[in-house]
């Protein structure tokens, strides 16, 4: 479960940081007057921040291999790599979405504050589930990082792998994929926008 803040915390930081150096106004320019495309752009920096994400997962699990490697040897491990690297990706395009919204180098610590440990303590990753209040959780659920932890304390308790017991882990890693296709049509619209600004 902490793993929502680290990764959280070390794309929406890395990869805004990489963004804004994009936004300086005459690489913004010069990208606008080529005959590229936004979408094609922003496809391009999304890969490349997707590979650079991949990457930091990637230390994450082998960290977890060396701490815990009893657990991540067995079933229960593989769906928590799965579960991670699906929160990854989504947590990749959270960050390109922020880094499309934001240009003040400054601002970014500020940010990365606000969302992950925002969400962190909303969602459970350092207060168990079942300690925070009712509403505390309602709110929660408009929030990606939920479906990873929730799917994280389903899997404590999970014995059997069937498709039965498996069903409600699918549904949240499925919600948090399309977490993750809304934030790419969101960064899509407002790249359009601040192009017909500039």
């Amino acid at each position: 479960n902490f793993a929502n803040y680290s990764i959280l915390a070390g794309c929406v930081y890395v990869i805004c940081l990489v963004l804004s150096s994009f936004k300086e106004e005459k690489i913004a320019r010069r990208t606008i007057i080529s005959s590229m495309n936004y979408k094609i752009h922003n496809r391009q920096l999304l890969v490349a921040n997707t590979l650079l994400a991949i990457g930091l997962w990637i230390f994450y699990v082998v960290l977890s291999f060396i701490l815990i490697g009893d657990v991540m040897f067995t079933t229960h491990g593989f769906i928590y790599m799965a579960n991670s690297f699906v929160f990854t990706i989504c947590a990749v395009t959270i960050a390109f979405l922020i880094g499309n919204l934001v240009n003040n180098k400054n601002a970014i610590n500020g940010i990365v504050n606000v969302v992950a440990l925002g969400s962190s303590f909303l969602c459970g990753a350092f207060v168990p589930m079942e300690w925070l209040p009712d509403s505390v959780l309602k709110i929660a659920h408009i929030l990606p990082s939920y479906y990873y932890i929730s799917s994280n304390e389903m899997l404590k308790s999970l014995e059997m792998f069937d498709f039965e017991s498996m069903k409600p882990i699918l549904m949240n890693m499925g919600i948090i994929l399309l977490f993750t296709i809304g934030f790419v049509i969101a960064t899509n619209v407002i790249s359009k926008k601040k192009r017909k600004i500039a």
